[in-house]
């Protein structure tokens, strides 16, 4: 069996049933926020990679948590961003070194 192959599709499956749930539910935002964290953690997870995958499901759970409060986004949402991709930034940087 090509486990390559299989783990590719994790991603695209869970996408899609999350899609589904979205659907009978009615609540796009933020759960399509949800979605994309669960399906791109779930991949990373399946690559071996853990932190990367707790990494993107926290990002994208947070975006969706952020953006259902009474949280001004306007103000603070760019600031996360920016922080978040900085974390990122170094992180690359710093792996490329060792």
């Amino acid at each position: 069996m090509n486990t390559k192959r299989t783990k590719s599709g994790i991603a695209g499956g869970i996408f899609l049933i999350g899609l589904g749930v979205l659907v009978i539910t009615g609540s796009w935002w933020p759960g399509i926020m949800f979605v994309i964290g669960l399906a791109v953690g779930a991949d990373r997870a399946f690559h071996g990679n853990y932190m990367q995958a707790l990494t993107a499901f926290a990002v994208c759970s947070a975006v969706g948590l952020i953006s259902a409060t009474d949280i001004p986004w306007n103000i603070f949402g760019p600031f996360i961003l920016i922080s978040l991709g900085a974390v990122v930034l170094a992180q690359g940087i710093l792996s490329k070194q060792n």
